[in-house]
């Protein structure tokens, strides 16, 4: 069964825009069409990104968004980037692509360049 990004705490990556290939986490559903993102990061909680639907690639994966953070309190930007880069080497890992590998083939490339 194909995920759908169409329920909080769902993984997503971005397929078009500038932001493609950034992992989000759902934050929530706006509407059938469009819904919010957040990774913490550049997109945090106080200003989730609104995106399409179409425009995303749903991911076999969920983290939490809302209830408690790591602290204690409410959820913060801080668990939402761990939460992301846990369940982004996790799954990198298991589809067979390690990370090491990734910045072994940029230090080629670089010297390739020179």
């Amino acid at each position: 069964m194909k995920a759908k990004p169409t329920e909080p705490g769902r993984v997503v990556i971005s397929t078009q825009g500038h932001d493609a290939g950034r992992w989000y986490a759902v934050l929530s559903v706006l509407d059938d069409r469009f819904v919010t993102l957040c990774d913490g990061d550049t997109r945090r909680l106080a200003k989730p990104k609104k995106k399409q639907v179409k425009h995303l690639r749903a991911l076999p994966l969920t983290i939490a968004v809302d209830g408690k953070g790591a602290s204690g309190g409410p959820i913060a930007d801080s668990d939402i980037r761990r939460a992301l880069k846990e369940q982004k080497d996790a799954y990198l890992i298991q589809t067979g692509y390690a990370p090491e590998k990734a910045h072994n083939m940029k230090e080629e490339r670089a010297l390739v360049q020179e």
